[in-house]
């Protein structure tokens, strides 16, 4: 009896819907709480890269291989991946069946362009090692170029997932993505506890190969077997005009990923010119002030990407889009807009908490806390540019990105060269946030030029005010907070700590969200009621 009732809510849970399909709030919702946990799982990633490798020489030279895999072939993925599910909206909705060949034909033309660049890398490796981190000389440099070459697999695998991604977030299923990183996380960190007594630096490797080829087959196994892509090929019957338009409309988004890319190489070449270590810095930093943008941000855009592109596709629903982009500006900056307030004021005690430890020494902690708090002042703008860089893919529109993109990305390089002179590493962040806003006013001004009108463009801009002024109590209390969060204590006394201070200041911003009435406070209870009535009708 026991059997057959577990037998079939195993059979309930294996059908039921939101496994399958997912609303944009339930997206959101399984998005941002399987990163949170891939987050909580990445974080002792970084804990125990920080702690075996520190911020040494050894870090500088993994950190310059895996961008060059993993990048340079992920030039092609983020560009797979955002343009792919427009695209296969728009020719689902005609036929079904050309859609999936269609698909097919993409994924096989790519392998092969694919298996063509890594040759090329495998065997100019010292070239691109240079060319990323031109100050690398020596036992550095030599360590680079091998770990490179070991990581090329992972870049392949990195480009291909990016496509099965794109499908099945146009198919609104966006767990099972969001699942593998989490997965992929643990097994990072497996690799590292269990490997690296063995194998020293090349246990970071083990696990960087078992992220990307395990997600890869786990997404393509999906597809091939549930879903039915990647059997017929029609290779006989190829549409090369439809594939040159695909290309056509692929290559900006190509562009974009190799000036952005090109920028983070720069990045790592002015800093390899810096104290050694200032790479390894730069990457703690970019994972702590990036916490907030991957457990909002980025669930919240791949939820909401597929309504965008159906919206785009009817002229009489461009009011209806306007309304929904500006109800999603007004919830991520909800919360982002105190989170950077919090990463700035408290940038030294949370990454004393996250990374002081073994070889990540004290010194270690005030330079990437510095780093932190320059990134942390354009992390509004760097939130908004996710989503209003995907309004016009939706449009299927890559050229106006590509431009204003070349514009961000000429503004840090710049920038770069001349605060890094004057702050260090922590130059390189500030120069970013400086590069990210710019780009905030480009897009928000030119989206409203060229596709719709915002109604409520003056009303954003007040939401934008309301949030500043209801951040501002929380974040000069932290400074108060300071010193308490910052005492010589243990790791679970210290964490005990931040969840007291985390819950008064959420208290607070809550209260305030209330007495300025703030929209992203109506939209979270708003949704928290719906959600109460439907379960007590159930």
């Amino acid at each position: 009896m026991f059997k057959l009732e577990f037998m079939s809510i195993l059979f309930k849970l294996k059908n039921h819907r939101i496994l399958k399909k997912q609303t944009v709030a339930e997206a959101t919702i399984l998005m941002t709480t399987t990163l949170f946990l891939g987050k909580f799982i990445a974080y002792f990633r970084e804990v125990l890269v920080a702690k075996y490798f520190g911020a040494t020489g050894e870090t500088d030279a993994f950190l310059v291989a895996l961008i060059i895999p993993t990048l340079v072939m992920g030039l092609v993925s983020n560009g797979l991946s955002n343009l792919i599910v427009p695209v296969y909206i728009e020719k689902r909705k005609k036929d079904r069946k050309k859609a999936k060949i269609f698909v097919n034909q993409i994924f096989l033309l790519w392998s092969i362009i694919l298996l063509g660049v890594s040759l090329l890398i495998l065997f100019f490796t010292p070239f691109f090692v240079k060319l990323t981190a031109f100050g690398f000389k020596g036992e550095r440099l030599g360590l680079a170029v091998k770990l490179t070459r070991y990581l090329i697999p992972a870049g392949f695998a990195t480009v291909l997932t990016g496509l099965f991604t794109g499908l099945l977030q146009a198919r609104k299923q966006f767990l099972l993505p969001t699942l593998m990183g989490l997965i992929g996380n643990a097994l990072i960190v497996l690799s590292l506890l269990l490997l690296r007594p063995f194998l020293g630096i090349n246990s970071w490797t083990i696990g960087q190969l078992l992220y990307a080829i395990s997600g890869f087959l786990v997404l393509f196994w999906v597809l091939w077997q549930k879903k039915g892509f990647f059997r017929n090929f029609l290779l006989h019957n190829i549409n090369w005009a439809e594939i040159k338009r695909f290309f056509s409309l692929l290559s900006p988004l190509i562009l974009i990923s190799s000036i952005s890319t090109l920028s983070q190489i720069i990045d790592k070449t002015i800093a390899s010119f810096l104290q050694t270590g200032s790479i390894a810095v730069l990457n703690f930093a970019q994972k702590t002030y990036a916490i907030p943008l991957s457990l909002l941000a980025i669930p919240l855009a791949l939820a909401i990407y597929p309504t965008f592109s159906s919206l785009a596709l009817e002229e009489k629903k461009k009011t209806d889009y306007a309304k929904t982009l500006e109800k999603t500006l007004s919830l991520l900056w909800y919360i982002i807009i105190p989170s950077s307030f919090l990463f700035i004021t408290l940038a030294q005690p949370i990454v004393k908490i996250l990374f002081q430890r073994g070889a990540f020494v004290a010194q270690d902690t005030n330079r990437t806390a510095f780093t932190v708090s320059m990134y942390s002042i354009g992390l509004f703008a760097y939130a908004a540019n996710y989503f209003l860089v995907k309004v016009f893919y939706s449009f299927k529109n890559t050229k106006t990105p590509l431009i204003i993109t070349t514009i961000v990305v000429g503004t840090n390089i710049v920038g770069n060269i001349i605060l890094a002179r004057i702050l260090g590493v922590a130059g390189i962040g500030l120069a970013t946030s400086i590069a990210a806003i710019v780009g905030f006013l480009l897009f928000l001004s030119t989206l409203h030029k060229k596709y719709f009108k915002f109604s409520a463009r003056r009303p954003l801009a007040s939401q934008a005010l309301k949030i500043i002024l209801a951040s501002l109590p929380p974040a000069i209390i932290s400074l108060f907070l300071k010193p308490y969060l910052s005492a010589p204590l243990r790791f679970f006394h210290l964490a005990f700590r931040f969840a007291l201070a985390g819950l008064l200041l959420v208290l607070l911003y809550v209260l305030l969200s209330y007495l300025l009435n703030l929209e992203g406070f109506r939209m979270i209870i708003d949704y928290l009621k719906k959600k109460l009535i439907k379960n007590k009708d159930v």
